[in-house]
């Protein structure tokens, strides 16, 4: 496909917002931007107590390519839900609302996906604590191409986000055809991105990075793990192995070893704390369960430490 016909295209970039005003202007002044101008940009206020939803309301007004929706606080989920029953572009990007992107990522990610005919394109990311600095970007970038099931295996072996989080991709329309975010939960990307995966023929990454991951927001999500969210990464994992089991047995255990890791993550967390010892059983007991589901496959010494003597390894891991 010629560089006209690639113009042609619309992506539409989907950005929740939720008491953002500290970040939002920088987020949205770097999706305008964009060297891929044929954008529909959706900002979703959802029930901001701050000033966002009118930062976002002077944004539209100044850029037609920009749709805001305003709703009652009802989550990341259901703001990307409400975004996408709108979206008119045949492809998503996601934003987070804290987040910056470089000013070439949209047109880079479309364009390896159509070289490529990839359903989904990654790229990496910088984190980034104040400013950020991309990069110049390369004339060639290196591009990796696999089956999209592959990919179930990256999000449970390759340490870091790059497979279990939106940002960072750019994702055909149709794959979200019956999937939607889970309402109410946090960890909502963990929830769907193995299904997307599973659904694409073909992924493919570029290896340049064009995402600006922000770290110092208090009020994320993954700044602090509540007894929530480890709930919610324990019933998507739960999802996933019910998933795997049907369709993709062969990563079945990949999911039950990260269940594994998670139980005993939070039983160390508890121990140290000196806290829900009836609980912390609950948890060895399913830990071992799970360790025993995933019998097979190869596991660091901790795993087997943790398995023979979890107070132990709990009081001497830091």
């Amino acid at each position: 496909m010629n560089s006209n016909k690639i113009e042609e295209i619309k992506v539409s970039v989907i950005v929740p917002v939720y008491n953002a005003e500290k970040y939002i202007k920088k987020c949205v002044n770097s999706v305008e931007c964009q060297t891929h101008t044929n954008l529909e940009i959706i900002l979703v206020d959802d029930g901001s107590k701050d000033s966002s939803g009118q930062i976002c309301d002077n944004f539209a007004h100044n850029d037609d390519r920009i749709i805001v929706l305003h709703q009652e606080n009802m989550g990341q989920s259901v703001a990307r839900n409400n975004a996408m029953k709108i979206a008119t572009g045949e492809y998503f990007v996601f934003v987070d609302s804290d987040d910056v992107i470089s000013p070439v990522m949209i047109e880079k990610l479309l364009e390896c996906a159509i070289k490529t005919d990839s359903e989904i394109c990654m790229c990496d990311f910088i984190m980034f604590f104040d400013e950020v600095y991309f990069e110049k970007t390369k004339a060639n970038s290196k591009e990796k191409i696999y089956q999209g099931k592959k990919a179930i295996e990256f999000i449970h072996t390759v340490p870091g986000e790059k497979y279990v989080v939106l940002w960072a991709k750019i994702f055909k329309k149709s794959l979200f055809e019956k999937i939607t975010f889970p309402e109410g939960r946090i960890c909502e990307d963990l929830a769907v991105l193995y299904k997307l995966y599973y659904k694409a023929n073909r992924i493919s990454e570029i290896d340049e990075a064009l995402y600006g991951y922000y770290r110092a927001n208090e009020s994320s999500s993954t700044f602090n793990l509540s007894e929530k969210y480890y709930k919610d990464v324990y019933l998507a994992l739960d999802e996933e192995m019910d998933f795997m089991q049907e369709n993709c047995p062969e990563y079945y255990e990949f999911a039950a070893k990260t269940n594994m890791y998670w139980h005993m993550d939070e039983y160390r967390k508890l121990f140290r704390q000196k806290k829900e010892k009836k609980y912390r059983k609950e948890l060895y007991k399913e830990y071992k369960r799970l360790y025993y589901i995933s019998r097979d496959l190869p596991k660091e010494k901790f795993y087997k430490y943790f398995r023979f003597a979890p107070k132990v390894y709990s009081l001497l891991k830091k």
